[in-house]
């Protein structure tokens, strides 16, 4: 699961936001995403009576954000798609969760129906661990996991009879990237934080920490704090970063509503690579709503990062978010090698790899 940092703690304030379909919301046209869709239905321009019945006879789809109103992929598209009434064009009903303590357990049970989890390790680990859940969509090939360490920290293997501090379970990324550097991780303090403050390396009370690019890196740098970041892209180690996952019996019983769910995210996710400040601001304005913190100059600089990451890390001559067994093999082979968990699942089980390819014709989104 995604765990983003102090900022974003702090956004997630104890709310609940339903965003249900309206008739104020702000609709925009085919051509705002320019080249990236293709006509579905050239017909009607929008899903026929039936298709738009059997999407509505679902009833709510609820989407629970893994950390509240964070501008990252996977979420901040979400609230895009709602906003543009994207979801309304797919007649669905979304409703948003913003404050939720275990994002995969709600998901899990059938109270809830999507989520993200932070890699394709994260989702084997938590299917591995009794999860209901299937991955559905991944960002990029690449990991957004890093370990950020005070300046005097100049290589991974000085962390050895130092303390590292992590949130929740260590991501199996940062234990390849403490093995790379030559690291004996039975010398490391390792201690769980919960206070996600990425100031704890400056500030010396622990030497390193688990860390996302996209989160606490960014704060430290325009704090203009003195750390060091390692990244698994120095020590060539793959990964994957955003996976969406959904409810395995929801998607069994509601194959076309997860996947026109997913069109409009998608959709989405066109529009605020292309629109990156319209759909940081979109986010904002349900943060503002939901009386949560929401700093658009950070928010601004999460989303620069992903977007940059989404469009370089996607797989290629493939349309953005679809998935491959291949993409996920590396993380699957790192969780059995470090003993993670004892069984790992077998990918066919876990993650779904046709849904979302079936949306595009090429790398083109197919739209209505």
């Amino acid at each position: 699961m995604k765990s983003r940092g102090l900022t974003g703690m702090a956004r997630a304030a104890l709310c609940a936001l339903s965003l249900g379909m309206t008739a104020t919301l702000i609709t925009a046209t085919t051509d705002s995403v320019g080249a990236t869709t293709a006509k579905h239905n050239v017909n009607t321009g929008l899903l026929n009576a039936s298709q738009c019945a059997a999407n509505k006879a679902v009833g709510a789809i609820t989407y629970v954000s893994p950390f509240g109103f964070d501008a990252s992929a996977g979420i901040i598209d979400v609230f895009g798609a709602e906003k543009l009434g994207y979801f309304a064009d797919m007649c669905l009903k979304v409703e948003f969760v913003t404050n939720a303590t275990d994002v995969n357990e709600l998901v899990s049970s059938g109270r809830a129906q999507v989520t993200n989890d932070g890699s394709a390790a994260d989702t084997l680990e938590a299917v591995a661990s009794g999860a209901h859940m299937v991955g559905i969509e991944t960002s990029g090939d690449t990991s957004d996991y890093a370990i950020i360490t005070n300046k005097s920290i100049t290589s991974l293997k000085e962390l050895d009879g130092k303390t590292l501090g992590y949130y929740t379970v260590l991501p199996v990324a940062i234990r390849e990237m403490l093995t790379a550097a030559g690291a004996n991780i039975s010398a490391i303090n390792l201690i769980g934080d919960t206070n996600y403050n990425p100031t704890q390396v400056i500030q010396g009370t622990v030497q390193g920490l688990q860390a996302y690019q996209s989160n606490q890196a960014l704060m430290l740098k325009a704090a203009r704090d003195p750390f060091n970041e390692f990244t698994p892209q120095q020590f060539k180690i793959a990964g994957t970063y955003n996976v969406m996952t959904v409810n395995a019996t929801f998607l069994s019983k509601h194959r076309q509503a997860v996947a026109d769910f997913m069109r409009a995210d998608l959709r989405a996710l066109h529009y605020c690579i292309k629109h990156p400040s319209a759909c940081v601001k979109i986010e904002g304005t349900y943060a503002k709503t939901a009386g949560a913190e929401f700093v658009p100059a950070h928010e601004d600089a999460v989303w620069a990062l992903e977007r940059k990451l989404t469009l370089s890390a996607s797989l290629p001559s493939q349309g953005l978010g679809v998935q491959t067994y291949a993409e996920w093999r590396p993380e699957s082979t790192a969780l059995r090698t470090y003993g993670v968990i004892a069984t790992v699942p077998k990918l066919a089980s876990a993650e779904d790899v046709s849904l979302v390819a079936s949306l595009y014709k090429g790398k083109t989104l197919i739209w209505p």
